[in-house]
């Protein structure tokens, strides 16, 4: 967790001053770390792909609904940008290690989700590394619904793509 930490803040400390360059290079060693024989866990590349791919549906849609901006943007202003994308790579690569113990408890997962994903755009947005855009709290009640689904399904996936692998090794 201490990894994911460090890499919200390179992001969103990064996009707010315009040091983009900080959050690839945390990601990378994060990425090392959980890629070391002692911490690899099958199904964790599958899952940055999904992740990413979920990050960049909601993030970008936000961004078309008029509820944010995001600071940093590349390569365009109407689509999630890197640093954002980062973040929900680096979130995968949790859901097989400290964040594990959720994959069995989904209500908790999206109760968790629901809350926490929110409060961490407020914090980016303190940090001025996003700009909310609307008078109205639409944005936040869309925010945690979405994150109430995103993290249980994820951590659903992650649980899956295990029982696969394990599958896999019983049957050879």
């Amino acid at each position: 967790m201490i990894w994911m930490q460090a890499l919200w803040f390179a992001a969103v400390i990064g996009a707010g001053k315009d040091t983009l360059w900080l959050a690839p290079i945390v990601l990378a060693l994060f990425v090392y770390w959980q890629t070391r024989p002692v911490n690899h866990k099958s199904g964790d590349f599958k899952l940055v792909l999904v992740a990413v791919l979920i990050g960049l549906i909601l993030d970008t849609t936000w961004i078309k609904l008029g509820w944010l901006e995001f600071s940093g943007n590349w390569p365009t202003a109407d689509k999630a940008p890197l640093w954002i994308l980062l973040l929900w790579a680096g979130l995968a690569l949790t859901l097989n290690h400290s964040l594990a113990w959720l994959q069995s408890k989904l209500w908790l997962a999206a109760l968790l989700g629901g809350i926490s994903g929110p409060l961490s755009y407020l914090g980016a947005s303190r940090l001025d590394a996003v700009t909310i855009t609307t008078e109205s709290s639409s944005w936040l009640f869309g925010l945690g619904t979405a994150w109430a689904v995103a993290l249980p399904l994820l951590l659903w996936l992650a649980a899956r793509l295990q029982q696969d692998k394990q599958k896999e090794e019983d049957y050879v």
